[in-house]
């Protein structure tokens, strides 16, 4: 087929005719097709699902037509625009009633129950391309107030924010670990080298083997943001993940506690910083303190970087002969630089992550 799919969304992908007949006969002309896409292009494995559940519900539930034909296509315009503002579908009205029932029968579903089995017969499904699903693919969404727990199948944990999805398999193959979020999670996840551990949200991905990180994701934001809390992560784009699928972390950036990343969306930038607040690594044991009595600023500034996991640089002449009596222990990370680069005519600015020191008022 000449036809190309790949910026297909859910309703594309629940029109094609030829995926319609894929789903809905096993002996369709067009499965060894459709198999081979799905391996090909396993980012878009959750839209085909849906898109695939669509197709079976509207087949197994049809729905009547109302009488007030008016009715039926504002509710079909309204979900189209919810699906793609700019896109509005010229099909006949008993057509577009009848996906819009199914739809909405379907987001019914979900609200009734909270989980949505994405994958009716998905064992059925081919698994190439998309190692880290077996069996049944489960999807969780919080419709509550507060955050919901989900225990994953290899001890890890998520703490699912308020109108957060995630989607994961109910159990996870041998090589790797593989979740789908929109919206914001964190996650700690249990330590395993040989299974890494992925998260797709949106526009990026992220690696780890066993570590505690959030991630912002949510659909309005004109941002995505992973934040580490503990260990090691790597982000990288979508694109530059299917570009670089043997190895990951080459253009990926590698993330250690109190840094994040934020992808842009309308620049399709990703950056590292530091997070909002800073908090202090140390474990009480070492005790570290921040009241300082005439001390040098050079060993003021290797207390911060040990304390926080960053890296504060600055060129060793601003630091000679300078020393400073300040208590700082109630202060955050900021606060505390804003404390002593006022006291010692300073300033600062954060790039890549990196605390920069420079004098507040340059020599010409």
């Amino acid at each position: 087929m000449a036809k190309d799919f790949t910026n297909f969304e859910i309703e594309d992908f629940a029109f094609d005719e030829t995926f319609q007949n894929w789903v809905l006969d096993p002996h369709s002309e067009f499965r060894s097709f459709w198999e081979q896409y799905l391996s090909s292009h396993p980012l878009q494995t959750d839209k085909i699902l849906a898109a695939r559940t669509l197709v079976l519900e509207l087949k197994s539930s049809p729905q009547p037509i109302p009488n007030d034909t008016e009715l039926a296509d504002s509710i079909w315009q309204n979900i189209q625009y919810r699906i793609n503002p700019k896109r509005r579908w010229l099909l006949p009205l008993r057509a577009r009633w009848q996906w819009a029932a199914s739809i909405l029968f379907l987001l019914g579903m979900a609200a009734f129950s909270g989980w949505i089995y994405l994958s009716q017969d998905y064992a059925q499904l081919p698994s190439v391309g998309r190692p880290s699903v077996r069996g049944e693919l489960l999807e969780e969404v919080n419709r509550t107030a507060g955050v919901i727990k989900i225990h994953l199948s290899d001890g890890s944990v998520v703490s699912l924010g308020r109108d957060s999805r995630l989607t994961y398999p109910r159990e996870f193959a041998a090589d790797r670990r593989e979740v789908h979020l929109s919206g914001e999670a964190f996650f700690e996840v249990h330590k395993n080298p040989n299974q890494p551990f992925l998260v797709f949200a949106d526009e990026t991905v992220t690696k780890v083997l066993g570590t505690s990180f959030r991630v912002r994701a949510y659909s309005g934001s004109p941002k995505v943001t992973v934040e580490v809390r503990t260990g090691r992560v790597s982000v990288f784009t979508k694109k530059d993940f299917e570009n670089e699928s043997t190895v990951p972390e080459r253009k990926g950036l590698i993330l250690t506690p109190n840094q994040q990343a934020i992808f842009n969306r309308d620049l399709s930038h990703l950056d590292k910083t530091l997070i909002e607040v800073p908090v202090v690594l140390a474990s009480p044991a070492e005790a570290i303190s921040f009241d300082f009595n005439n001390v040098p600023l050079d060993q003021i500034f290797r207390v911060l970087e040990k304390a926080y996991g960053v890296d504060i640089i600055y060129e060793p002449e601003l630091v000679e002969g300078r020393s400073l009596t300040v208590g700082l222990e109630d202060e955050s990370l900021y606060e505390k630089l804003d404390v002593i680069c006022k006291t010692l005519q300073l300033s600062y600015q954060i790039i890549d992550a990196q605390i920069i020191i420079e004098n507040k008022n340059p020599k010409k």
